[in-house]
């Protein structure tokens, strides 16, 4: 959950590349004072506001989220050290009572002192304990924040602006309603594995809409987009499937292409977050190897 939390909230920093107006550019909601819209576009373009919107309310919470996450981490990396040799203590003096019980008298000053350790040290872990759970609350209340600024309009918003690109694609429609779901899915890797993304989004697009996989769903839309180099589209997707599962097996990939998806729209600070976040999360991993050290 913390981690889910910490996706969730990072996601939120995409900013939105704007166009020059043009008198050829009827249609084009990325103009300043778009004109000649049709119903989808005019759905598009309202759901952009709001997402633009948003994003302008959130930025100021990604370095107090990163400072509390810090500061979490920190604290269980001196919980883990204090656990280790609390075991190892109990371990001493479960060995030493038993040579007591031989009458060895010289042994229960020993016995005594690594106790008076030990309950030292389980204080050291009840005061840290009060740390990490203060500092998840603050972690928590921030998202919270962040969620109450019509964060659950904007992923209705991406819902709908899917659909509407859907309605409005050139790719023929394919009727998927006579089919079974996991019929859907393997159509819609094969078509991915053949590269024929626009048939493929096209059924991801459906699994979504049926709540089928979405969490993997929306991975694979987040995918093709990546290819198709739509990068600023692309990390919502990546950003709804952290949200619902972020425990898959993708999650190296997912985050190294949203961090490059950051880099490509422009946004550094957001960019370099998710590249720390795969390092730290997933060292081993060949995504993380491949990631720049920045700070």
């Amino acid at each position: 959950m913390k981690r889910n939390f910490i996706f969730a909230a990072l996601f939120g920093a995409a900013s939105f590349l704007s166009a020059e107006v043009s008198v050829f550019d009827a249609g084009n909601i990325n103009q300043d004072t778009p004109y000649g819209l049709t119903e989808n576009e005019k759905i598009l373009l309202k759901n952009k506001q709001k997402v633009e919107k948003l994003n302008q309310n959130i930025g100021s919470v990604q370095s107090d989220i990163a400072n509390v996450q810090e500061n979490i981490e920190g604290l269980r990396t001196v919980l883990d050290g204090i656990n280790a040799n609390n075991q190892k203590m109990d371990s001493r003096i479960s060995d030493l009572e038993n040579r007591v019980n031989a009458n060895d008298l010289n042994l229960t000053s020993e016995i005594t002192e690594l106790k008076k350790s030990l309950k030292q040290n389980q204080d050291i872990q009840e005061k840290n304990y009060k740390k990490i759970t203060q500092a998840i609350s603050e972690l928590t209340s921030l998202i919270d924040s962040m969620n109450n600024q019509d964060t659950k309009s904007s992923k209705t918003d991406l819902e709908n602006s899917d659909k509407a690109k859907a309605n409005s694609s050139t790719v023929d429609k394919l009727n998927f309603d006579d089919k079974k779901l996991s019929e859907v899915l393997e159509y819609a890797d094969l078509a991915y594995k053949k590269k024929d993304y626009d048939n493929s989004k096209s059924a991801y697009l459906y699994l979504v809409d049926k709540n089928h996989k979405p969490a993997y769903s929306n991975f694979m839309l987040g995918e093709i987009l990546y290819i198709q180099k739509a990068y600023k589209e692309a990390i919502p997707h990546y950003q709804k499937s952290v949200e619902l599962y972020d425990k898959a097996d993708y999650m190296p990939k997912l985050l190294y292409h949203t961090a490059i998806s950051f880099d490509k729209i422009g946004d550094k600070n957001s960019a370099n977050k998710f590249y720390h976040a795969l390092k730290q999360a997933y060292p081993n991993s060949k995504e993380a190897k491949a990631s720049p050290n920045r700070k």
